[in-house]
């Protein structure tokens, strides 16, 4: 449990961080990479076994099927409800929430299988991106002093939300344990933060990331979930990690700043 918060902290400080501190161009490109999908990984190795943590990840590639909607209702919600502002983030994170149900459980009725889960994957991410498409990929952002009281909050957040995901999951068996897995545990928390904090501009450019950054989770859960048993568990991490981070390498390469012609 103290190692599952200690992770869950480290992950949500980093990502609010790498926004605050890079903007949310950069940033939304690193709140992309794996998180709940690596502390899943690890803590169902030890106490499950490498089996169960295998066929774990590889239900989470349809499981980000039922994340990618979790931004797309957050969306909806700052647009329904754009003002008080503590309004608009309660109103996004339930919706968002509701959203990932809903999915969830759609998703768990549709049969999918080794040739079938990564082209559905694919689908859901290219619709979805489809649809943010027209959302600005930065944002002005003026940072502001980070007080005690903050950086509790935004680790009881990402703490709480990480211990009660990864207790369902626990129990569910593989398949449900991957689908809960899908669930956005610390890129929920650090949107809402930063939300409240710097109003609904600044997460835009994660909620037009997400899309393609939730492809680059499922390639890191492809990679584990064949790589695992083989290898173990320092290494398929090492390997999930290079190749998710080469991709979204060259994702950021494509999206970057091109001069204009005079």
């Amino acid at each position: 449990m103290a190692a599952k918060i200690a992770a869950s902290a480290f992950f949500v400080l980093g990502g609010t961080a790498a926004a605050e501190w890079l903007g949310p161009r950069l940033g939304s490109i690193l709140g992309s990479a794996p998180q709940l999908a690596v502390l899943s990984l690890i803590f169902f190795s030890i106490e499950q076994g490498p089996a169960f943590a295998a066929e774990s990840a590889f239900w989470t590639i349809p499981g980000m099927g039922a994340a990618v909607p979790v931004y797309l209702g957050y969306l909806m919600a700052t647009r329904l409800v754009p003002a008080p502002r503590a309004w608009s983030v309660a109103a996004g994170v339930s919706l968002g929430t509701a959203t990932f149900v809903a999915a969830t459980l759609v998703l768990s009725a549709i049969p999918l299988g080794p040739l079938t889960a990564m082209p559905f994957a694919a689908a859901v991410c290219l619709g979805a991106g489809y649809i943010v498409r027209r959302l600005p990929d930065t944002a002005p952002l003026k940072r502001g002093p980070i007080s005690a009281s903050l950086l509790a909050i935004r680790i009881v957040v990402s703490a709480l939300t990480v211990l009660a995901v990864t207790s369902v999951a626990h129990v569910l068996g593989p398949k449900w344990s991957g689908l809960v897995v899908g669930f956005p545990v610390n890129g929920l928390p650090v949107m809402a933060l930063l939300h409240a904090r710097y109003g609904a501009a600044v997460i835009m450019p994660f909620i037009r990331m997400f899309p393609v950054g939730a492809f680059g989770i499922c390639i890191f859960n492809l990679v584990a979930s064949r790589t695992l048993a083989r290898i173990g568990l320092p290494a398929t991490i090492a390997l999930a990690y290079a190749v998710d981070v080469a991709y979204l390498a060259a994702v950021a390469w494509l999206r970057r700043p091109r001069p204009v012609s005079p």
